[in-house]
């Protein structure tokens, strides 16, 4: 396990193309934890501006694991794990760059899929920049994760906005902080092309979508896992033309669906398209209010498990309330959930919903919980 460089520290970036520099030294750095003396990259922490970057990033990942990564694989080991057994794929769409909460909730997958609108991004490697760019660079990222380390969301809008003049850009940087603040060792990242027919070839092309591809192990013991993003329009419209995402998911076969502040897309007719895709291809869809609509769930027949409470969305998005989900919840709440989630971020204001479709019914109840 890396230790903090400082008392407190982190950041988040992208792939850089070096051959001496591996992923995971490279993730290391941007999350401000030390490297090891031989690392090309060490002599870059010694800085006054360096140390400061990863004290500030330490405390973002101190509270987001303590208010959020702890308590979410904890919840995920008693009440989940219980009720769907093991997870190994897992599709997770509208999310951008948030594999964190992925893998707190689902962390003995195989295989994450993931997709939105954020672009992949590159890293211009470190050793090539001037200091004043390089720490304007981390600091930008810093900014950038600020949102989801407090409030356990990102805003696609702000994260273009704080990242367009930055050295470290997109998703990937992102990815590899995260996976560093979680210890695991990274051993590819690779920017890829993904074609309409789902086949994926290796770097950039013009004729396909943006994606990346990286392999890690959570554990020095564990077997590799793959995390795969698509830079994707997911409306009805955009995967007609580029139909890609759909059809390389749909060869993988069942997985775990997974959403979170999905801005009430898949509640929308424009959006039919993926949200069928879910209902017809997941095995199970752990989701907050802002996924699928509960309404649609029983018109398909899914059996409903409720967790937290539900007051009403943000008012940005108070045209998707949902007094479906407010009497499935009942006067009591659903079972306990012990952190917040998604825009309604604060503990004991937040839902979750377990939808298991026809047929398959949840393994156990775990016992002994309030409702």
């Amino acid at each position: 396990m890396m230790r903090f460089l400082a008392v407190s520290a982190a950041v988040v970036c992208t792939a850089v193309h070096a051959s001496a520099i591996s992923p995971t030294e490279l993730g290391a750095f941007l999350a401000g934890r030390t490297l090891p003396p031989e690392s090309p990259l060490a002599p870059l922490q010694d800085s006054r501006e360096y140390r400061e970057h990863a004290r500030q990033y330490a405390a973002q990942w101190f509270r987001y694991k303590e208010l959020y990564f702890d308590p979410m694989r904890t919840w995920s080991a008693t009440e989940l794990s219980p009720r769907i057994g093991s997870v190994s794929q897992v599709t997770y769409l509208f999310g951008g760059p948030d594999l964190i909460s992925a893998m707190a909730l689902f962390p003995g997958a195989h295989l994450y899929a993931m997709g939105g609108l954020e672009p992949v991004g590159r890293l211009t490697n470190p050793l090539t920049l001037p200091p004043e760019q390089l720490h304007a660079s981390l600091a930008t990222l810093r900014k950038s994760t600020e949102v989801i380390m407090n409030f356990s969301h990102f805003i696609t809008k702000d994260m273009k906005t704080d990242l367009a003049s930055s050295h470290f850009q997109g998703v990937f940087p992102i990815m590899l902080a995260f996976l560093s603040f979680a210890d695991a060792r990274i051993d590819a990242a690779e920017r890829i092309t993904l074609h309409r027919d789902g086949t994926l070839t290796p770097g950039e092309s013009g004729d396909g979508q943006a994606a990346l591809r990286i392999v890690f192990r959570a554990t020095p013991a564990s077997s590799p896992s793959e995390v795969y993003y698509f830079q994707s329009n997911l409306a009805n419209d955009a995967l007609g033309a580029q139909p890609g995402v759909l059809e390389w998911l749909r060869a993988r076969g069942p997985s775990t669906g997974y959403l979170k502040a999905a801005s009430y897309l898949p509640h929308e007719g424009s959006f039919s398209r993926v949200r069928d895709f879910l209902l017809e291809n997941c095995r199970a869809i752990l989701q907050d209010d802002s996924g699928i609509p509960v309404s649609v769930f029983r018109e398909r027949g899914w059996q409903l498990i409720y967790f937290g409470n539900y007051t009403k969305p943000l008012d940005i998005f108070a045209k998707y309330d949902q007094p479906a989900l407010r009497a499935g919840l009942g006067d009591g709440g659903g079972f306990s959930l012990p952190f917040g989630f998604g825009y309604r971020w604060q503990r004991g204001e937040s839902t979750l919903l377990l939808a298991l479709p026809p047929g398959e019914a949840p393994r156990a109840i775990p016992a002994g919980q309030a409702r």
